[in-house]
């Protein structure tokens, strides 16, 4: 009698998650979520290069926070701190409620503006794990943004110094002076790799393949690695339901990602390294009326805060995150601002830096490795990889046709 084989832990938790959706079930569930055209404002509101309060409440207790307070940065905007503006959502186009998904076209050009789709991991324990990843890589890693409320870090490759442009690894905020606490760190970026390679294969299954191709795109044409975090295999492990779990013969993740914990930032806009910013909110707030809400400026449209949800925008569009009612956290510095509900915003972003593609110009140890890698190799550490924990990087990648 024929025994039935076993079907491996990583293949269960890929059908389970849907890691591996064909192009009919990804359009099927694309035609499930409500479309919305609208034409792209002649100005941008939330107005540009302010900060916008969700509520006069907000306003009054950011103005006396940041009252005398200097810029920690003397050149940044000009050594003078923006203003701040109360949020009139009579001028708003459309308010996308937390339970709603919804995908935005234009309406002239037909191309799409914004995506959002709520509940987007269907699985409760893997979300709360991302949760506490993305803590732990805030908690663990230097903030980039210093004169905006709350934090903003890197995880995986970064692009480097101004003076040294080269991809390397964000490094640790910490000093890594003894065995364990390298082993803590080689950990992290272990886990940190785990929760966007299961969140990068779930936004291929599900996600418009052009925003995926743009990202596949940007890393094959300018031979950009992947979030391989120095290691030479193509396996990521995340921890599920059933404990710790390795996929393999998915798609790494793209080599930059950021993490964030009660971000905020004024109206501006951003020239990256490709047409398309994904972010995935694995915490957010119950009470959307307190503020912290994204908006996207140029088509009038806010998005009430919710967890497990997947957001997707191009940064040339003006764009930005309303201030929330706040209160100066125990640390009594810049970026560990709380809310004053107790509750906490948290997620992760991949992003691709407009200086990727010089950073890799000047990586001549991805050239080498490419050389010598081969397939099915143990996972062992890259020769030449250092860390370096300031600027971004930014990813791509082919969707199924």
């Amino acid at each position: 009698m024929k025994t039935r084989r076993s079907i491996p832990p990583g293949i269960k938790a890929c059908k389970r998650l849907g890691l591996d959706w064909t192009a009919d079930q990804r359009d099927a569930f694309l035609k499930s979520i409500k479309v919305v055209d609208l034409p792209r404002l002649l100005e941008p509101y939330p107005i540009n290069d302010f900060y916008v309060a969700g509520t006069q409440k907000a306003k009054e207790e950011w103005d006396t926070y940041w009252h005398g307070k200097p810029l920690k940065d003397p050149r940044y905007h000009r050594g003078v701190r923006r203003d701040i503006l109360n949020l009139d959502e009579s001028r708003l186009r459309y308010i996308v409620r937390q339970d709603e998904s919804v995908i935005f076209r234009d309406a002239h050009t037909g191309e799409l503006s914004f995506v959002i789709i709520r509940d987007f991991i269907p699985d409760e324990d893997i979300r709360e794990t991302m949760v506490e990843v993305c803590k732990e890589i805030v908690k663990n890693r230097r903030d980039d943004r210093r004169e905006d409320p709350g934090m903003l870090v890197h995880f995986g490759y970064t692009c480097g110094s101004r003076h040294d442009p080269q991809i390397q690894l964000a490094a640790s905020s910490l000093r890594l002076n003894t065995v364990a606490k390298r082993i803590n760190e080689e950990q992290l970026n272990n886990r940190a790799q785990g929760m966007a390679g299961v969140m990068w294969n779930s936004m291929r299954s599900r996600l418009p393949s052009e925003i995926i191709d743009d990202y596949n795109d940007t890393i094959l044409e300018n031979n950009f690695p992947r979030m391989d975090m120095g290691r030479e295999d193509d396996t990521f492990t995340f921890k599920t339901s059933g404990g710790d779990i390795t996929f393999e013969g998915l798609e790494l993740p793209p080599p930059s990602g950021l993490s964030a914990i009660n971000y905020a930032r004024h109206t501006h806009k951003e020239t990256n390294g490709n047409n398309w910013i994904l972010a995935y909110t694995c915490h957010a707030p119950k009470d959307p009326t307190k503020g912290g809400n994204f908006y996207l400026a140029s088509y009038g449209i806010m998005m009430e805060p919710a967890s497990n949800t997947v957001s997707a925008w191009h940064p040339k569009d003006y764009h930005g995150t309303t201030l929330y009612e706040m209160k100066e956290g125990k640390e009594r510095r810049a970026g560990f601002e709380v809310r004053q509900d107790g509750d906490y915003n948290t997620g992760m972003v991949f992003e691709l830096s407009k200086s990727l593609k010089n950073a890799r110009k000047n990586s001549a140890w991805l050239d080498r490795r490419r050389r010598t890698k081969q397939p099915g190799q143990m996972p062992k550490k890259a020769n030449g990889v250092s860390t370096q924990t300031r600027y971004s990087l930014r990813p791509r990648t082919r969707g199924r046709a």
